[in-house]
């Protein structure tokens, strides 16, 4: 993420490099986002606050965070200025608002804005609408963007709809101006592979662990570990989730998660029942 703002240190608009966080669902790209999405927050936060004006006081908003789920490029400029409590109204354009952002965020010290989700973004219409407005908010804004989102090099993020023939594509100029972070599921042929992913999930586990009488010995087991990577099919996302499920059902009993717990996630699993 730092890489990408120090690229854009000196770029202008229409030139500004956007990073994009690829991969399938599940394989955990929300928790490694904004993991590192944290870890540049603090970072940025203990640089020297923006210059602003004589008189102007403002907040020191390093980095914006939104999800969209389905969302419009509209919506998701609204979902910017919301999470800056930027001042709008029901009736206010979207390209007035981006203005206002253009002005704003300097202010606020703003450098990166991640956008969560970023596949769900759909299109208004059948034209080339939803690319072409998301290429005129990355060059408006004086910040640079991340993405994240299952199958982003194949979302309407990046893919032109439109029959037009006149040589103009802004997917083709957004995929010229995107670095892509594949995040994949490990393998559990590697075993460097198999130690991240351990080494992932005992993140989780040490937090469990400071809950009081919390008992983290089936957890940590080798045949708990091990039914776990098979049923997540490697997925870090889909680890977590189901360590949360077990642990959940657990707690619900008044006990510590135990290997029965998964054995149970298995079953439903297989039945195809939702989780």
């Amino acid at each position: 993420m730092l890489d990408v703002d120090a690229v854009n240190t000196d770029r202008g608009g229409g030139s500004r490099r956007w990073l994009g966080i690829d991969g399938p669902p599940l394989v955990g790209k929300t928790h490694a986002t904004a993991a590192a999405m944290l870890r540049v927050h603090d970072q940025l936060l203990d640089s020297p606050p923006p210059v602003r004006g004589k008189g102007v006081r403002a907040e020191h908003i390093p980095v914006v965070y939104v999800s969209v789920h389905g969302a419009s490029s509209a919506r998701l400029i609204a979902s910017i200025a919301n999470f800056v409590d930027l001042p709008t109204t029901k009736t206010q354009r979207a390209q007035d608002t981006l203005t206002q952002l253009r002005n704003v965020l300097p202010l606020l010290g703003t450098r990166l804005i991640v956008v969560d989700d970023a596949h769900m973004l759909r299109r208004v219409g059948g034209a080339r609408d939803l690319t072409d407005n998301l290429k005129s908010i990355i060059d408006a804004l004086p910040v640079s963007f991340i993405y994240a989102g299952a199958g982003l090099h194949d979302s309407a993020l990046l893919r032109r709809t439109d029959s037009a023939d006149d040589g103009y594509s802004a997917a083709e100029q957004m995929a010229g101006r995107m670095r892509r972070l594949v995040l994949k599921r490990y393998d559990p042929t590697i075993a460097a592979e198999v130690r991240n992913w351990h080494r992932k999930l005992d993140l989780l586990i040490k937090r469990l662990e400071t809950i009081p009488g919390f008992d983290s010995t089936d957890v940590r087991s080798k045949e708990f570990g091990h039914r776990l990577f098979q049923l997540a099919d490697g997925r870090t996302g889909r680890s977590l989730e189901l360590l949360q499920d077990c642990t959940k059902r657990a707690v619900r009993e008044g006990r510590s998660p135990q290997l029965s717990d998964l054995k149970w996630l298995e079953v439903i699993d297989t039945e195809g029942e939702v989780l």
